[in-house]
């Protein structure tokens, strides 16, 4: 009996088997479309959202960054404190366009950065406060870039992972060795003076780092410093953080680092005495000076705890180093340990200092006719 009134077709069967086929009315009015079309705004919409995710993801890239770092000058974007450096403006997706003036290249967006003059400290620092906040509030209120700014670590230079730390220095090393031979003088005074010495850089270089390369002591010194050699321009070198392109020749080749940065020639005035004349030639590399002031390379940076000094009681001893000087602790570890001092007090020494006054007095004395200039030349190398 069950069985057959399961097998029975009453008119309420036959209705609701109809009406299943059918869209309910109330979900008709609230989409508004049919089905198909709620299918393809659907599939339309997944579409949009990951177009918005592969821009989001191009301008986020180191690629674009760079791009966009590349955008500033030093005669359109000047005299900003390191929290409007051009690395902070780029990683928040500001391009320079023009004098004290920015654009998103998400939203299009410009951004006025000109500020007062120093002189008036309350204006200066109000307008410094207000510009700062602008590099990301700006934006457009769906701008892509504003919500995904680029990684914190593109402006910093990686002290914390020596793997990376240690590639970039074998790129720049592998780069700068294609000029070696071209590579201008550079000016040791500074470096020397936080303890870093040119030649046991290069043989520590070669004992342990990067043996199977046949690198100066010159290039090894660049490289730690953060220089490169420019892809496309062979003699001009390049910080591979702010970018800061230098001409190789515009300072003393390496041929004249014997020499000093002025040199003195006599000649015989109208009464036949001798006048002394200095005749201004280019001066040698700084690797240090020549970044800009905003590069990561001179600025403080920790050293991770890995590579942080231990005292007696076996203590770390945190310090903040330049970022370079950090670098080398991590790749080199006792490089710059074993030199502290060291140089610094050598250049000091009364014995030195006496080297180099007498070499002073005899350049003086000496002139064309004298028949001293053998002499001189010795002592030019004291």
């Amino acid at each position: 009996m069950d069985n057959n009134d399961s097998l029975t077709v009453t008119p309420e069967k036959i209705k609701d088997l109809l009406l299943s086929f059918l869209v309910k009315p109330n979900k008709m009015k609230e989409s508004g479309k049919n089905p198909a079309e709620s299918r393809n705004t659907e599939s339309d919409s997944d579409s949009l959202g990951t177009t918005k995710s592969c821009i989001s993801n191009t301008l986020r890239s180191h690629a674009s960054f760079i791009e966009r770092l590349e955008s500033f000058s030093a005669l359109t974007w000047f005299g900003k404190p390191l929290d409007l450096s051009p690395l902070v403006c780029a990683r928040y997706g500001w391009e320079n366009v023009d004098t004290d003036m920015l654009r998103c290249v998400g939203c299009k967006t410009f951004l006025s950065g000109q500020l007062p003059n120093k002189s008036d400290y309350l204006a200066f620092q109000e307008s410094y406060n207000r510009l700062k906040k602008s590099l990301i509030s700006a934006h457009d209120k769906f701008c892509i870039v504003a919500a995904n700014p680029c990684p914190e670590h593109f402006c910093h230079v990686p002290v914390e992972d020596p793997t990376l730390l240690m590639v970039g220095f074998t790129e720049r090393v592998k780069a700068l060795m294609v000029v070696q031979d071209k590579l201008p003088c550079i000016a040791l005074s500074k470096l020397q003076s936080l303890g870093y010495d040119e030649g046991q850089a290069g043989a520590y270089c070669k004992r342990n780092l990067l043996p199977d390369y046949d690198s100066t002591a010159q290039v090894v010194t660049l490289a730690f410093a953060g220089w490169t050699c420019c892809l496309s321009k062979k003699d001009v070198l390049q910080c591979c953080m702010c970018l800061r392109q230098i001409g190789i020749w515009n300072y003393l080749p390496m041929s004249h680092c014997s020499y000093s940065s002025e040199h003195v020639t006599e000649h015989e005035d109208q009464e036949g005495e001798p006048t002394v004349k200095k005749r201004k030639i280019a001066k040698a590399f700084d690797p240090i000076e020549e970044h800009n002031h905003w590069c990561p390379w001179i600025q403080p940076s920790s050293l991770p705890v890995l590579a942080m000094a231990t005292n007696e009681s076996g203590q770390t001893n945190p310090h903040s180093y330049l970022a370079w000087i950090a670098a080398i602790k991590v790749i080199a570890p006792g490089l710059m340990d074993k030199n502290a001092g060291l140089a610094c007090s050598m250049k000091t020494s009364p014995m030195v200092e006496g080297l180099r006054c007498f070499r002073k007095v005899i350049k003086s004395w000496s002139s064309k006719k004298s028949g001293h200039q053998p002499f001189l030349q010795s002592t030019e190398q004291l």
